[in-house]
């Protein structure tokens, strides 16, 4: 299997231990993986013999270059500046990257004209799809389960140690096509849900709100008691991120799922809804109304990028916004290096009932799509360049922890962050600190609940005691979403058929209504979104539901 023969760092005693465990991980049978959700079909035959494996350098210094179709960093980081943790793969696998990276917010855009042409297309390719079933129906992107089977040990033992995970990547043809960063660890670490000015509830003595009413009198309050202390009007009470789809964090006062599963999801007798339809979708459009009418929500939110919301949270005019938990020692950071000593940014619980429990969805278990493309001239060298990023201890450590005797040092064979990572000399937060070296990238990644590939998840918690806490306030509200297996090629046609124009119709409509620009007509809206063709919607859906639970 893997076996670490050069490219060592300097001095580390720990890299040679890494590299016996990469062969440990890699060694055993991938007999009994999950088989397909799809009724009627099971996953390819598997071999009792465990994978081939490889050693390392996987090819002689430079000898093989893969061109990797990526999502960029933020500015100013970019992958074409050579990061240093990808500098360090680079010598240690042999394998040139050649980067073909793009601007997150263009590269969408950018990739699906590539993947229009077919031809010339990079070897590694992050899918700009929801699913690989389309590219992979078109033939741009190969199989992966025989590659896998020969070259890919740690894959194989992480899918067949997690066959929820190896369930959620298949297609409904039983087959592998794509592989996914996984989040199930940082689900609970890093949660996804509504941040606030706990500094500025606690100067005006107010208590976080729960339900509706308690949200909008802490709004109020926010923008009329200038809580900022500045002598100003300047108050922006709620700045979403992610425009409309930012305010939907809000249903689960509702009782509705509108946040990761769009609206789509089973009643308790398992039959699919979509709950933009019921009366309770239209109680939670009137009360936004009435606060984008108050100036309670940032007028400018559905044309704002993160970075303008970002600016807007550091310069102290902010007081409620939807992040992922890590938003907090960010933002927290930021303030306190321009001299706001007294912020406090909190984790609420999540909107809830008059009497009940609220909820916020869950993030994940996967996250985006990896594939290898028709046109990779080495298929091989890059199913093992990719096990060894993403399944592999050291390649694991190397993306979750970054540079050792940089970012982290080895303290009784565990990864322990250093005070670069923790306690920035410029002042970066541990995951901008982490990123200026290249690791937490936009490549497949795993951070994941258990075993070697979940340390870093442990690690931050136990650093940030005030962050890890609030994790803890809300994992009982932490709620499944999105429980459906791959859609079918045919099904994939359905969905692009009708759904896309669905979601269009329903995304731009109740933004006009919260905004004012058209009166709330809930009857046309319902009738205009069954007229579009829901019942098509639903019934894929539905089928996709019952194949995951079965």
């Amino acid at each position: 299997m893997v076996n670490k023969k050069r490219g060592l760092t300097a001095g580390s005693a720990i890299s040679a231990v890494l590299a016996a465990t990469v062969v440990l991980t890699g060694c055993g049978s991938d007999k009994g993986a999950t088989p397909s959700a799809n009724e009627g079909n099971t996953t390819p035959p598997k071999s009792d013999a465990p994978a081939e494996g490889y050693t390392l350098p996987i090819v002689k210094d430079g000898s093989v270059t893969l061109s990797v179709a990526a999502r960029d960093f933020s500015p100013p980081y970019s992958y074409t500046k050579g990061f240093p943790v990808w500098q360090e793969i680079e010598k240690r696998t042999g394998v040139k990257i050649n980067w073909v990276v793009t601007p997150t917010d263009q590269y969408s855009d950018v990739m699906n004209v590539k993947l229009a042409a077919g031809k010339d297309l990079p070897d590694i390719i992050t899918l700009p799809t929801a699913d690989p079933v389309k590219p992979a129906d078109d033939g741009l992107i190969v199989p992966l389960d025989d590659l896998i089977r020969k070259y890919a040990p740690n894959i194989s033992k992480f899918l067949k140690d997690n066959p929820e995970v190896d369930k959620k990547m298949r297609s409904p043809d039983g087959k592998l096509y794509a592989i996914s960063s996984v989040t199930t660890g940082v689900a609970y670490s890093d949660p996804y849900g509504i941040l606030i000015r706990q500094d500025w509830l606690d100067k005006l003595g107010l208590k976080e709100p729960k339900t509706l009413d308690d949200w909008y009198t802490v709004l109020k309050a926010f923008k009329e008691k200038d809580p900022n202390g500045n002598g100003k009007a300047d108050e922006i009470p709620f700045v979403p991120d992610l425009k409309l789809r930012g305010l939907t964090v809000f249903g689960s006062a509702k009782g509705l799922h509108l946040f990761y599963s769009s609206g789509y999801f089973p009643d308790a007798s398992g039959k699919v809804q979509f709950e933009w339809l019921k009366p309770e979708a239209k109680e939670l459009i009137v009360w936004l109304n009435k606060l984008y009418k108050e100036g309670l929500i940032d007028p400018e939110f559905m044309t704002k990028t993160s970075d303008a919301a970002r600016a807007n949270i550091t310069r102290s005019e902010a007081g409620v916004t939807n992040r992922f938990l890590n938003g907090k020692p960010s933002f927290e950071a930021a303030m306190k290096k321009a001299g706001d000593q007294g912020v406090v940014w909190n984790l609420t619980l999540p909107p809830a009932p008059e009497g009940g429990k609220g909820f916020y969805e869950k993030y994940g278990p996967i996250s985006g799509w990896f594939g290898i493309s028709k046109d990779a001239k080495n298929p091989e060298v890059a199913i093992k360049f990719l096990d060894y990023i993403y399944a592999s201890e050291e390649g694991n450590r190397l993306l979750t922890f970054g540079i050792e005797g940089k970012s982290h040092t080895v303290v009784n064979g565990q990864p322990k962050f250093t005070e670069f990572a923790y306690n920035n000399p410029d002042g970066l937060d541990i995951n901008t600190a982490l990123r200026s070296l290249g690791a937490m990238p936009t490549m497949p990644w795993i951070r994941s609940t258990d075993g070697p590939l979940s340390l870093q998840v442990k690690e931050m918690m136990a650093l940030d005691p005030k962050s890890a806490e609030q994790a803890k306030k809300v994992e009982s509200y932490l709620s499944e979403a999105n429980p459906y297996s791959l859609p079918s090629a045919e099904e994939s046609e359905t969905l692009a058929r009708y759904q896309t124009e669905i979601t269009t119709y329903v995304d731009s409509t109740l933004a006009k209504f919260v905004t004012g620009v058209e009166p709330i007509d809930w009857d046309k809206f319902t009738n205009q979104v069954k007229a579009l063709g829901i019942d098509k919607v639903l019934q894929v859906k539905q089928k996709q539901y019952d194949r995951y639970k079965k």
